[in-house]
C-alpha cells in the first residue's frame, strides 16, 4: 500500500514538472511575439537606423579620397557597380534564390519523423466482455492501458511521387536563380550608361563653366571700358547697355550650367550609392582621342549588330530560361496525375508495464490515387502547354524589341555623328569669324560691341558643339549596350568593328625609324635612311635632313580654335586673338573627322595604270570596307611629270599602323601622315 502511495506521488510530481516546463514554454512564445512600438520606441529605433544608413552610403576606403583623388568614368562605373543600392537589392535577390534552391533539393530527402507523447487520464480504460454463448455482457476486471501512459516513434518515409516533383521544383528553383542572374547583368549594363551619361554631362558642363568664367571676365573688361569712355563722352551709352544686357545674359548661363552641374553630380552620386554631401573631383580626359577611336557609320553592320545582339542580350537569356521554367512546370503536372507511391520503416517505444514487448518495428508501403482528380489535373496539365505557348510568345516579342533597339540605337548613333559634324563645322566658322572680327577692330574698321557680339557667339557655339561630343559618346555607349556589351568594355569587341581601344604609341621611338623632311616641297619621310627620290617632287636624297616628331609635324599646332584636345585638362582659356591660326586642310569629311583620321599613302607612279593597280592591291589587305572616300588617286605634275598618288583616307591610328604593318608585309611602300600634318 505504502510502495503505491509513493508511486503515485512521484506520478504527480513528474506531472507537475511537465506542466510547469510547459507554461514556461509558452511564457517565451508569447514574450517574443511582435507588438506595436511605442512613439518614443519608433524615435529611437529611427534614430538608430538613419545613422546606419549614412555610414553605409559613405565612400568606400577601398576607392580612396573621392575629395583628393580625381572620380575617372572607369572608377565611377565600378564602384556603382559594387555599392548600387538597387544592384545590391538584386543581388541579394539572387541569393535568396540561391538558397531557395538549396531548400528544393532538400526537400528530394525522405521523410524522418521522431516523436514523443505523454498522457495521464484521470480514470482507467475499463472495459466489460461480450458472451456470444449467453448474448451478454459481463463485467470484466483486467485493464491493458494505465492511467499514465508514454509513446516513442521514429518512422522514415519515403514518397517516390513527392520526391520526383520535388527534383522537378529544385530545376525550377535553379533556372530562377539563373534568371535573376541575367537580369542583374542587365541590370548593371543600364546602370553603367546611366553613370557614363551623368558623367559626361558634369564633365562637359565643369568644361563650360571654366570656359564661360574666362568669357564673362573679358566681357567685363570691356564693359569696364565702355563705360569709361562713356563718361568721357566719346562712347554711344546706348552701345554700354548693350554690354551690360549681354553681360546679364551671360550670367543667366551661368546660372543655369551650374544648375545642371549640381544636378549631375547628385544623379551621379545616386547611381553610385553615395551620401549626397560626399565631394568629388571629376577627371575629365581629352576627348579627341576618345571621339579619334568611335567607329564610322559605315563600318557597322546592322546585320552583324542584330546577330550579335541576339546571341548576347541577357534579356533573350531570361526569355529562353522561362520557358524552360513553364516546361518543367508542365512536368510536374504530368506527374501529378500518377499514383502516389510510398514505402515506410519505423521502430516504436511505449512505456506500459502491461505489455509483453515495450518495443517493435514496423515496415509497409502504401498505394495511393485520387480518381476523381484525373480530370481537373487533365485540365491543368492543358493549360501549362498554353503557358509555355505564351512563354515562347513572351520571348518573341522580346526579340522583336531587341532588334527594333538596335536599330533605333543605330540610327541614334548616326543622327549624332552627323550633329555633332554640323556642330564642330559651325564651331569652326564662328571661330574664324570671331578671329576676322578682330582684326577688323584692331583696324578701326569694327566697333569693339560688334568683336563681343562675335565672341558670344563663338562661346554658344563651342557650348553646342561640346554638347554634341557628349551627346555623340552617350550615343555609342548606347549601341553598345543595345546589343548587350558592357559600356566598360564597349571598345574591346570586334562586334563593333571599331579600331578599338587600344593605347597610341610612338612609332619612331619603337621602330627605330627618324623623319626625314624635303627642303624642296617639305615631304616628310619616315625611315632609317632618306629616300633616293622625293615621290612628290623628284628632289635626290640630298635634299632630305632629319628632323624632330614636332619639326615634322606629328604634334598638332597649339591653339587651332579647336581645343577638344584640351577639353578637360583644366588649362586656362586662351582668347583667339592670341593663338596661332591653323591652316585647314580640305579633308574629305570635313573639320569633323579631318583632324581626327589619320591617312595612308602607297606611293607616287609615272606610270599610267599602277596607280588602279595598287589600289586593287590594298582594297584586299584588311576586312575594312573601302568606298570612293576611303581610298582616292590624285595627280600632280612636278618637273614635267606626271605623278598619280593612292591615300587611304578616314582611318583612326591604329587602323593606319596596321595597314601599315600589311603594306610593310607585302613589300610595298607607303607613308603614314598623322592628322594635322602637313601633307594634308
Amino acid at each position: 500500500m505504502g510502495e503505491k502511495k509513493n508511486r503515485s506521488e512521484k506520478g504527480i510530481l513528474w506531472a507537475g514538472g511537465r506542466v510547469f516546463f510547459l507554461l514556461l514554454c509558452a511564457i517565451l512564445v508569447l514574450s517574443s511575439c511582435a507588438k506595436a512600438p511605442t512613439p518614443q520606441e519608433m524615435e529611437t529605433t529611427r534614430e538608430e537606423n538613419a545613422r546606419k544608413d549614412v555610414e553605409l552610403i559613405k565612400p568606400s576606403m577601398e576607392y580612396g579620397n573621392f575629395g583628393e583623388k580625381p572620380l575617372t568614368l572607369e572608377d565611377a562605373i565600378h564602384y556603382a557597380l559594387a555599392n548600387n543600392l538597387e544592384l545590391r537589392i538584386a543581388k541579394l535577390n539572387e541569393e535568396i534564390a540561391n538558397k531557395n534552391t538549396v531548400v528544393e533539393k532538400l526537400k528530394m530527402l525522405p521523410s524522418l519523423r521522431a516523436d514523443y507523447k505523454w498522457r495521464r487520464r484521470d480514470l482507467l480504460r475499463k472495459t466489460d466482455s461480450y458472451n456470444w454463448l449467453l448474448d451478454q455482457d459481463e463485467p470484466d476486471y483486467t485493464v491493458s492501458e494505465l492511467k499514465e501512459n508514454s509513446w516513442a516513434n521514429l518512422v522514415l518515409t519515403w514518397n517516390v511521387l513527392d520526391t520526383l516533383m520535388a527534383y522537378v521544383r529544385s530545376g525550377q528553383a535553379q533556372i530562377q536563380e539563373e534568371v535573376l542572374k541575367q537580369q542583374r547583368t542587365r541590370q548593371a549594363q543600364q546602370l553603367a550608361l546611366d553613370v557614363t551619361r551623368s558623367y559626361w554631362h558634369a564633365a562637359a558642363v565643369e568644361d563650360a563653366l571654366d570656359y564661360v568664367h574666362v568669357v564673362e571676365n573679358d566681357l567685363k573688361s570691356i564693359k569696364k571700358r565702355m563705360e569709361g569712355a562713356v563718361s568721357r563722352g566719346s562712347y554711344d551709352r546706348m552701345a554700354a547697355a548693350d554690354a551690360e544686357m549681354r553681360l546679364k545674359e551671360l550670367e543667366l548661363t551661368i546660372r543655369q550650367l551650374q544648375a545642371n552641374l549640381s544636378k549631375e553630380r547628385l544623379e551621379l552620386a545616386r547611381l553610385m550609392g553615395l551620401n549626397q554631401n560626399v565631394q568629388f573631383t571629376l577627371a575629365r580626359p581629352p576627348i579627341k582621342p576618345i571621339v579619334a577611336a568611335l567607329p564610322h557609320t559605315k563600318e557597322l553592320s546592322i546585320d552583324r549588330l542584330e546577330e550579335y545582339a541576339l546571341l548576347h542580350r541577357p534579356e533573350l537569356f531570361v526569355g529562353d530560361m522561362q520557358v524552360l521554367i513553364q516546361k518543367e512546370e508542365a512536368k510536374n503536372k504530368v506527374l501529378a496525375m500518377f499514383p502516389g507511391i510510398s514505402v515506410f520503416a519505423g521502430t516504436h517505444w511505449e512505456d506500459n508495464r502491461l505489455l509483453l514487448s515495450h518495443n517493435w518495428n514496423t515496415v509497409g508501403a502504401a498505394v495511393g490515387l485520387e480518381i476523381l482528380d484525373l480530370p481537373a489535373k487533365y485540365v491543368s496539365y492543358k493549360g501549362q502547354q498554353k503557358a509555355i505557348e505564351m512563354a515562347k510568345a513572351q520571348r518573341l516579342m522580346t526579340t522583336v524589341g531587341v532588334i527594333t533597339q538596335v536599330h533605333i540605337a543605330l540610327l541614334d548613333y548616326a543622327i549624332k555623328v552627323d550633329r555633332f559634324r554640323l556642330l564642330d563645322e559651325t564651331y569652326s566658322l564662328s571661330h574664324n569669324l570671331y578671329q576676322m572680327a578682330i582684326e577688323k577692330q584692331r583696324s578701326g574698321r569694327l566697333p569693339e560691341l560688334a568683336v563681343t557680339q562675335r565672341h558670344l557667339e563663338e562661346m554658344a557655339a563651342k557650348l553646342r558643339r561640346d554638347e554634341a561630343v557628349v551627346e555623340l559618346l552617350v550615343a555609342h555607349r548606347r549601341l553598345c549596350v543595345s546589343i548587350g556589351v558592357n559600356p566598360l568594355e564597349c571598345g574591346q569587341t570586334d562586334v563593333m568593328a571599331s579600331a578599338g581601344q587600344t593605347d597610341s604609341y610612338n612609332y619612331t621611338a619603337t621602330t627605330g625609324m627618324k623623319k626625314w623632311r624635303c627642303v624642296e616641297c617639305g615631304y616628310i619621310h619616315t625611315g632609317a635612311e632618306p629616300p633616293e627620290v622625293c615621290p612628290i617632287c623628284g628632289a635626290g636624297r640630298d635634299a632630305f635632313i632629319e628632323v624632330s616628331d614636332d619639326a615634322a609635324g606629328t604634334t598638332p599646332p597649339a591653339g587651332s580654335g579647336d581645343d577638344l584636345s584640351g577639353w578637360g585638362d583644366n588649362r586656362a582659356y586662351i582668347p583667339a586673338d592670341q593663338v596661332s591660326k591653323e591652316v585647314d586642310s580640305p579633308g574629305y569629311a570635313g573639320p569633323a573627322s579631318d583632324r581626327f583620321l589619320w591617312q595612308v599613302q602607297m606611293g607616287a607612279f609615272v606610270e599610267h595604270g599602277r596607280s588602279a593597280k595598287r589600289l586593287d592591291e590594298v582594297k584586299g589587305l584588311t576586312e575594312r570596307l573601302l568606298d570612293s572616300r576611303d581610298a582616292v588617286i590624285t595627280s600632280k605634275r612636278v618637273r614635267g611629270n606626271n605623278f598619280n598618288r593612292v591615300r587611304v583616307r578616314g582611318l583612326t591610328e591604329p587602323q593606319a599602323r596596321q595597314l601599315a604593318r600589311e603594306m610593310a608585309n607585302r613589300g610595298m611602300d607607303y607613308w603614314v601622315i598623322p592628322p594635322n600634318s602637313i601633307h594634308w
